[in-house]
């Protein structure tokens, strides 16, 4: 599947503007002033009289630290920006594995070449580089997918608490339910490194 193809064109519109707006609040934190200094406005800009006013990226809407869990990330950041650190993510996993079915491509077809020129290639050497190349245009095609189906999710720009308007019960829930879905995956990633 091709970089194209597995990208919408609806996706890399979305990937554009969450990055666009990404990286306009992060300007805005770092540099207030400089945002002046553009000299556009726009409805999402504040204008230039009232830059003061125009507050900068709450903690829900900047990328998460390393460091957070599941359920800090879950429960404090926004869905948009959710939505799309999972995309950047799955998308360098996804390049990564387009990259890594084209070397195997590559190899199989310098090895076919060469045993069709007389050169000593081992049909196991060949069997190997079949499957290596197999194993990355599968999972590559899944992440494809992936990326797919995340972009088309449709998510409001708040957190988890506001987007459901939870009473105090229901946040307590919300706090359970995510920590024990953050032990269970912790779990699996174990299991997983293990075997």
């Amino acid at each position: 599947m091709g970089l194209r193809t597995g990208l919408s064109s609806g996706l890399r519109r979305g990937l554009r503007r969450g990055v666009g707006r990404w990286l306009r609040r992060l300007g805005e934190r770092l540099d207030p002033q400089a945002v002046s200094e553009i000299g556009l406005g726009s409805r999402k800009l504040p204008a230039l009289g009232e830059l003061d006013a125009g507050p900068a990226a709450g903690d829900e809407a900047i990328p998460s630290v390393p460091w957070q869990g599941v359920r800090e990330r879950a429960l404090g950041k926004s869905l948009v920006t959710l939505r799309s650190e999972a995309l950047y993510s799955l998308g360098a996993l996804h390049a990564a594995h387009l990259a890594a079915a084209a070397v195997f491509d590559d190899r199989r077809l310098a090895a076919a070449i060469a045993q069709r020129s007389g050169e000593t290639v081992s049909d196991e050497t060949l069997t190997k580089l079949a499957e290596a190349a197999s194993i990355w245009h599968r999972d590559s095609a899944s992440l494809g997918m992936a990326l797919t189906a995340v972009g088309s999710t449709q998510v409001p720009d708040m957190v988890l608490a506001e987007a459901l308007q939870v009473d105090e019960q229901e946040a307590e829930a919300l706090e359970a339910m995510t920590e024990g879905y953050q032990i269970e995956l912790k779990r699996q990633i174990l299991e997983e490194a293990d075997s």
